[in-house]
């Protein structure tokens, strides 16, 4: 994957449009990519899994509404969701404006981090 456009200091899951930065102690702060918010739309809800909420791989972390699209923003692994941006409730449209900032959607603890990041892609 090399796309000079996309944050170096990331993991990417490329198929599924998704960032992972990682926050040290097994902790992934998770978002979707500019290309990711391009496609589904103007994001006009936000709809996140609650901190504490357990996510199997390949389940959802968040439900994203857009005047295109309704749909689950699912995680390629097995994790626990720590935290929530729960300003995006309230101003969904940063998803779409700084994807890879304030547009981040949640932050998750892995069950293996090291799974994760044999699994990811980095962008160099």
């Amino acid at each position: 994957m090399t796309d000079p456009s996309l944050p170096t200091d990331r993991l990417y899951d490329s198929a599924g449009h998704m960032w992972f930065r990682e926050e040290g102690g097994g902790r992934f702060r998770v978002g979707i990519t500019a290309l990711g918010a391009q496609t589904v739309g103007e994001v006009m809800a936000f709809m996140p899994k609650r901190a504490g909420g357990r996510v199997e791989a390949d389940r959802s972390i968040a439900t994203l509404e857009s005047g295109k699209w309704v749909g689950a923003v699912r995680l390629p692994f097995p994790a626990r969701v720590v935290e929530a941006n729960e300003e995006l409730i309230d101003h969904p449209a940063l998803i779409n404006a700084d994807p890879f900032g304030d547009g981040w959607m949640v932050v998750v603890e892995a069950d293996d981090p090291e799974g994760v990041r044999a699994r990811l892609e980095s962008p160099a």
